[in-house]
């Protein structure tokens, strides 16, 4: 469903908007929600982002620009089994702008209050909260983990999703959701323009269990590509193909099928649990992604988190980590015995692109949320960061990279 689609749901809320006011037994509501931040990296030779959405990160000086944003959300009761909700949020882009974007605009039908099917740009649960990630305020961090949300590209997609939550006893209760539809994003490539996802199919499955101060999830998506990389990298998997047809070498052509993303398989596994009880909050979760794309490698990430409130105040310790082992790269001997200097120019030019895709990198964080106003909370957090020689959550790394740095953030959240 392209966007256009989407922004009809809009439409339709602005529409109605001067008939609720009089009906008494409908309503439009405006909210909303925000993040002002600062980050401080200590590392000089290589820039931290929040997500791989960001063209650029934090550095020695005071950056506020990856973890700030602000949203606005109307909702609107239009009968009893039908509403609609519009999100825009101002956020730091792939283009380097904070130019605002719908990331939310869907008609709902609620036919029991058991079940709802919604239709049009819709959140993307691929990880446990992720639906409002961008909602500071919403969890206990500074920033959700990078080490598992920083990866992910998708927020949203266009399209239908159908939920339903059913009792199981005992105060217990099993939430099951169903969505598909086509993503809407881009991600920078690090000097080499943007990756464009819009129109690619996703589709995922989400089955949650609530029972007292437990909550466990199960979830599972798939993502297909229908679009390929720009030049240069495009370029670059044409020359493999064609030193492979002149050179009668099937693995260079495997070399490029890794860096085609036309018809890309993507799958994520992802398990997560919470407790809440007292004044202690735990989350755990573990992922893994499958791809059978040299370009974007499988990995498996984690995390693990602990909060305890103490009146206004929690304190909180977080641990988490990444891992994407090296693939099996195909021979590209051949190139270098072909005596050709293009054909070694174009093997060290294949090296270069999927070596940032084999890293590793963990974070152990410590941190304080005060809740000093109503709605409103700061937080100050501390981020010691251990990562391998190349990484996809790091932008300008520079040949004396060591892989160590502290993260230093500061945030105030707020929704109204």
């Amino acid at each position: 469903m392209p966007i256009h689609s989407s922004l009809r749901a809009l439409l339709a809320v602005s529409l109605a908007l001067p008939g609720l006011a009089q009906e008494p037994d409908r309503s439009a509501k405006l909210s909303g929600f925000g993040t002002l931040g600062l980050a401080w990296n200590s590392n000089r030779d290589a820039e931290f982002m929040r997500d791989v959405s960001q063209p650029a990160g934090a550095t020695r000086r005071l950056d506020a620009r990856i973890d700030s944003r602000l949203g606005l959300q109307l909702d609107a009761e239009l009968s009893r089994t039908f509403r609609a909700t519009l999100q825009v949020i101002s956020k730091y882009r792939y283009d380097n702008t904070f130019t605002p974007d719908v990331s939310w605009a869907f008609l709902g039908w609620n036919p029991e209050p058991e079940y709802q099917v919604r239709l049009g740009r819709l959140g993307v649960e691929l990880m446990m909260n992720a639906d409002s990630r961008d909602v500071g305020y919403s969890f206990l961090w500074v920033r959700p983990p990078v080490e598992g949300f920083g990866l992910i590209p998708f927020t949203r997609l266009d399209g239908l999703d159908a939920t339903a939550t059913l009792p199981l006893g005992s105060g217990a209760s099993l939430r099951l959701k169903a969505y598909y539809g086509a993503t809407t994003e881009r991600e920078p490539l690090d000097g080499l323009g943007a990756l464009n996802f819009r129109g690619d199919r996703l589709g995922g499955l989400v089955a949650e269990v609530a029972a007292g101060s437990w909550r466990g999830r199960l979830a599972y998506a798939r993502f297909q590509s229908r679009r390929d990389f720009t030049p240069p990298v495009s370029d670059l998997a044409a020359g493999l193909e064609a030193y492979a047809e002149a050179l009668g070498d099937p693995r260079l052509a495997q070399a490029a099928a890794g860096l085609r993303f036309s018809g890309a398989n993507l799958q994520w596994f992802m398990a997560g649990l919470t407790w809440e009880e007292g004044p202690y909050q735990t989350q755990a979760m573990l992922a893994r992604l499958r791809s059978d794309r040299l370009a974007m490698p499988s990995n498996w990430a984690g995390l693990l988190s602990l909060g305890r409130r103490m009146g206004p105040v929690v304190p909180y310790a977080l641990w988490s980590r990444v891992a994407a082992p090296r693939q099996q790269v195909p021979d590209l001997g051949s190139l270098a015995a072909s005596g050709d200097p293009d054909a070694a120019a174009l093997g060290e030019a294949f090296i270069a692109f999927i070596a940032p895709g084999a890293f590793s990198q963990s974070t152990l964080s410590a941190g304080l949320r005060w809740d000093f106003l109503t709605r409103m909370d700061c937080k100050l957090q501390l981020d010691r960061i251990r990562s391998g020689p190349q990484n996809l959550l790091w932008d300008q790394i520079q040949p004396g990279w060591n892989g160590r740095a502290t993260v230093v953030s500061a945030t105030v959240d707020f929704v109204f």
